[in-house]
């Protein structure tokens, strides 16, 4: 899964809290890498990035146990 495309453009912060609610549960922590990368490289701190991020470890947390 990936946020954007070259022809596409790059989906926004709340565009990808709500795609996390959609996302199949083999593709959360690629997605959860994507986040991450996306937050250390914003400059300001993203609250909906960082919500996706906690929604999405909670999950896998859920998961695993």
């Amino acid at each position: 899964m990936k946020f954007s495309r070259s022809h596409e453009k790059e989906l926004t912060s709340k565009e990808i809290l709500n795609h996390v609610n959609n996302c199949k549960p083999e593709e959360l922590e690629s997605l959860l890498n994507q986040i991450q990368t996306k937050i250390e490289k914003s400059k300001d701190k993203d609250w909906d990035l960082l919500m996706a991020k906690t929604m999405i470890t909670t999950t896998l947390a859920a998961m695993r146990s």
